[in-house]
């Protein structure tokens, strides 16, 4: 090809570049931005609250965190939490969920309703020669601020939307929504909507009404069927837009190539539906999400295997419409000045691994990077790094064995959720695959939610864990060197 001989020089300069950029964050005092994300229930508030009550406990206990190199090569000095200062996110309640889930009665903090920030400073000593010499020359230590951005996993299936017409999402919408257990759990909703027809006259009562059983169905398909695909996200965390009348709208039936009239209950419902995707969608896109480095992704994946067949195949279809939302691509100097941001680094974690025996938890990992697909997505990534791994953010169980048929098998116990006393638990078997449909008649699992463990709010000891220092290494360990 024409262009092949520059391109190890390109190459060259946006290393040579690249590294000059990061010596000077280093002497400056660099921030990374690490969003976190999640479907409902996926662990994200518990996990941010572990990750930084274990970083914070990483200089008094350094067992807490092996498998992150500042740690285990003694390079870390100092970590605090960054006074929250002029920051325009609402602070993330790290005090509060610690003190939660280190009460008398411990108690699993409240889940993400918006987004939310804090930040993280760490001082260590650089480890590469370049930062060394820095080191020596500034007579100080390198230090870097761990930006944490936390927001709802349902706000990334809104993403697609901004492709799509009203009409067009109508159509979609309910399709899907007619089928299986979908049909079921939207009954009321789609009887509703059978009475009303898009070229009527607008009505904001009709509207309303629709709105208000389409995200009963959404909270209800969530909640009791465990589905996941649920659009648009922001009726099911709303945050401070749970009262702003655009969000009144819903799915409506609209026939190919038909104009929606003015004056119409369809032309009145695709207007706030325009509205939702300008004011809230593609906002949060230029805003927040286009600027993200680093993303990790937590997926329960035990949770969508107890619930069945089609909230599985939701789940699927939910982290589809996911990585579809991130740019691939490098984030080297170049890169970002002819191409804009791009993810650099993207950890799906497969969450609540402590309930499931050791030897099982691998199973999680090769079953979610299954399901995402990854070999296809690596393949069509140029340079972003993509990882999958099995992480506990709080360990609630221990191994044990039992026997069982005269067999013994290994076991978790802990204690479930409303009970007052341990038990052990046989959890099965965790399929590497996406199960066949002829095996769904029997469940896969039995799993339940256990009690947090009595934890020290004192950033000391830290919070036993699985795999956090492994996914911390992953996302920032190159700008911890």
């Amino acid at each position: 090809m024409a262009t092949t001989w520059y391109a190890p020089y390109v190459a060259k300069a946006s290393g040579w570049l690249s590294d000059a950029v990061n010596l000077a964050d280093m002497a400056q005092g660099s921030t990374v931005n690490l969003a976190v994300t999640g479907l409902s229930r996926s662990g994200k508030t518990v996990f941010i609250t572990s990750l930084i009550h274990n970083i914070l406990s990483a200089v008094h206990n350094p067992n807490r965190m092996p498998l992150l190199n500042v740690v285990a090569s003694n390079r870390l000095m100092g970590t605090w939490l960054e006074d929250a200062g002029a920051n325009r996110l609402p602070r993330f309640r790290y005090q509060d969920n610690i003190e939660a889930m280190a009460a008398g009665a411990p108690l699993w903090p409240a889940g993400t309703d918006d987004l939310r920030e804090i930040g993280i400073e760490m001082r260590f000593q650089p480890a590469t020669a370049p930062g060394k010499l820095l080191s020596e020359i500034s007579g100080t230590p390198a230090t870097i601020t761990i930006r944490i951005v936390d927001y709802p996993g349902e706000w990334l299936l809104d993403l697609p939307l901004l492709a799509q017409s009203y009409a067009e999402w109508s159509r979609a919408t309910l399709r899907l929504y007619r089928r299986g257990i979908r049909a079921e759990a939207a009954s009321e909703f789609l009887s509703f909507m059978g009475q009303h027809r898009h070229d009527e006259p607008a009505s904001d009562e009709v509207a309303k009404q629709a709105h208000d059983l389409y995200r009963a169905f959404l909270i209800k398909a969530r909640d009791a069927y465990g589905l996941s695909h649920l659009q648009p996200g922001r009726f099911l965390c709303p945050g401070t837009l749970a009262d702003a009348p655009f969000l009144w709208f819903a799915p409506i039936d609209v026939p190919d190539n038909t104009h929606l009239a003015p004056n119409t209950l369809g032309a009145l419902m695709q207007e706030r539906y325009d509205t939702y995707k300008r004011e809230v969608v593609a906002r949060f896109y230029e805003d927040h999400f286009r600027w993200f480095s680093r993303q990790i992704v937590l997926v329960d994946v035990l949770r969508a295997l107890l619930a069945g067949r089609e909230a599985f195949e939701d789940q699927r279809l939910a982290l589809e419409s996911i990585l579809q939302s991130f740019r691939y691509g490098s984030g080297s100097l170049f890169s970002k000045l002819l191409w804009g941001p791009h993810i650099d680094r993207v950890l799906f974690a497969a969450t609540k691994a402590d309930h499931v025996p050791d030897v099982q938890r691998d199973h999680l990992a090769e079953l979610l990077r299954s399901m995402a697909a990854f070999p296809a997505i690596e393949a069509k990534s140029s340079s972003a790094r993509f990882d999958v791994m099995p992480i506990a953010s709080v360990i609630s169980t221990v191994e044990d064995t039992q026997e069982i048929d005269g067999q013994r098998v290994q076991v978790v116990v802990g204690r479930p959720v409303g009970s007052d006393k341990q038990a052990k638990f046989f959890v099965g078997t965790v399929p590497i695959r996406p199960p066949r449909p002829d095996t769904w008649n029997a469940p896969f699992l039995n799993v339940p939610v256990f009690e947090p463990p009595v934890i020290d709010s004192s950033p000391v000891d830290g919070v036993a864990h699985i795999n956090l220092d492994r996914a911390l290494e992953f996302l920032v360990g190159d700008r911890l060197r």
